[in-house]
C-alpha cells in the first residue's frame, strides 16, 4: 500500500511538472514577429555556470547562506529557463505565421516544428527533473541542449525571414 501511495504521488508530480513545462513553451496567439527583437543565444550563457558549485567554495559548507544561495541560484536558473521558452515560442509562433500566410503547403516543416517541440518541452522537463535532484545535491544541470535547440530554431527562423526578400 505504502509503495502505491509513492508511486501515486509521484505520477502526479510528475504531471504537474509535465503540465508546467508545456505551459512554458504555449505558443501566444497573434504571434506577428518572426523574429524576437534583441534575441541572441548569449543572452542565456549565464545559465551554464549559474548553478556551478565552484562560486560558492568560498562560502561556509555548514550553516544557512550557502543553502539559501543555492536556492536563490535555482530561482534565478527558473527564471531565465522561463525566458528561453517564452523566446523559443515567439520563434515557432513566427514560423507558423510564415506557414500561414505562405502560398504553399509544408507538411514537412509542420511535422519537424512539431517535433522540435515535442523535443524542446522534453529538455525543459529533464531540466526541471534535474533541478529537482539539483535541491537536495544530487547531479548537476545540463542546459547546452536547450541553447543549442534554440540557436538552431533562431538561425532557421532567420533564413526564413530573408527568404521573402530574396523573391
Amino acid at each position: 500500500m505504502y509503495l502505491l501511495t509513492v508511486c501515486t504521488l509521484f505520477m502526479i508530480a510528475l504531471a504537474a511538472v509535465a503540465w508546467q513545462v508545456f505551459s512554458w513553451t504555449r505558443v501566444p496567439a497573434g504571434g506577428k514577429a518572426l523574429m524576437p527583437p534583441g534575441l541572441s543565444v548569449d543572452r542565456y550563457r549565464p545559465m551554464l555556470r549559474l548553478l556551478d558549485d565552484e562560486d560558492l567554495e568560498f562560502v561556509p559548507a555548514k550553516g544557512n547562506l550557502r543553502r539559501d544561495l543555492r536556492s536563490l541560484r535555482r530561482k534565478l536558473f527558473r527564471r531565465y529557463l522561463r525566458c528561453m521558452a517564452r523566446d523559443y515560442a515567439l520563434l515557432l509562433a513566427g514560423i507558423r505565421a510564415v506557414m500561414v500566410q505562405s502560398g504553399v503547403d509544408r507538411p514537412d516543416l509542420a511535422r519537424a516544428l512539431a517535433k522540435n517541440r515535442m523535443l524542446f518541452a522534453f529538455g525543459l522537463y529533464r531540466v526541471e527533473l534535474r533541478l529537482a535532484l539539483h535541491a537536495v545535491g544530487v547531479g548537476k544541470v545540463d542546459i547546452s541542449g536547450l541553447v543549442d535547440a534554440l540557436e538552431t530554431l533562431r538561425a532557421q527562423v532567420s533564413v526564413l525571414a530573408a527568404a521573402p526578400s530574396a523573391a
